[in-house]
């Protein structure tokens, strides 16, 4: 049974959304203030995705705010992460991605289609997109290895950590080796999301996997277009 933790101050809010996930089978642990999901997160253990499966986080707190959080979270778990908020500007939206998250719901929103997403979200971060075994590419001296079922990727041996939303990105694009792909069909195919002028959404996952990888040579811009997993020479295992 998939753990959730809802940060959400608004009461009527907080147990729509509730309930909406516990009859969808979810185990949810739910509070009202940035301190107590501190507390949350701390008694889940040392490492948070240990226990909680996704957070679904109100930017706006009694005691604090959801970037602040989601910071601190990023700085010792990829878990995912889902942002609620009240105003649907693009600064926000970039800002919510900035700082980790995987997805972005503004209120007022369908309960239904928020446990969807969080569904999807969860499908993807789990097992990948198919059955392929570990892959390695060479782009110059450097070595990447996508390993498809332990969901994890390693520059030259040492292990990156990415968030849902990047491993999602960069597994599709390193499938598809110097073809290049639209910003609308990464937002379908990786994101989940419908195309809304919604550029700098994935221009901002694309420089954080960018800085992730540690090379911006792995991802290619092509401009006017979209972006493309570079012409790496695949290595046998």
């Amino acid at each position: 049974m998939p753990r959730l933790l809802i940060v959400e101050d608004n009461r009527l809010i907080r147990e729509a959304v509730t309930e909406g996930f516990q009859v969808a089978g979810y185990d949810v642990v739910a509070v009202d203030r940035f301190s107590a999901a501190v507390d949350a997160l701390e008694r889940s253990g040392s490492t948070v995705d240990q226990r909680f499966d996704a957070l679904i986080l109100d930017i706006r707190l009694p005691d604090g705010n959801g970037y602040a959080l989601a910071k601190r979270v990023r700085a010792q778990s990829d878990v995912p992460i889902v942002f609620l908020t009240a105003k649907d500007s693009e600064s926000e939206r970039v800002m919510g991605f900035e700082t980790g998250a995987d997805d972005y719901v503004v209120k007022p929103f369908s309960t239904k289609e928020l446990v969807l997403r969080v569904g999807a979200i969860l499908r993807r971060a789990g097992a990948g997109t198919d059955a392929r075994s570990a892959v390695r590419y060479r782009l110059g001296d450097v070595v990447m290895t996508l390993d498809i079922d332990a969901r994890r990727v390693d520059i030259d041996g040492a292990e990156v950590a990415l968030t849902p939303s990047e491993w999602r990105i960069l597994v599709e694009l390193a499938g598809r080796p110097g073809q290049a792909v639209t910003r609308e069909w990464i937002l379908s195919e990786c994101l989940d999301h419908p195309y809304a002028g919604a550029e700098r959404t994935v221009d901002t996952h694309i420089a954080n996997l960018r800085a992730h990888l540690g090379d911006d040579q792995w991802i290619e811009t092509v401009r006017g277009y979209g972006y493309r997993f570079a012409r790496a020479t695949p290595l046998s295992e």
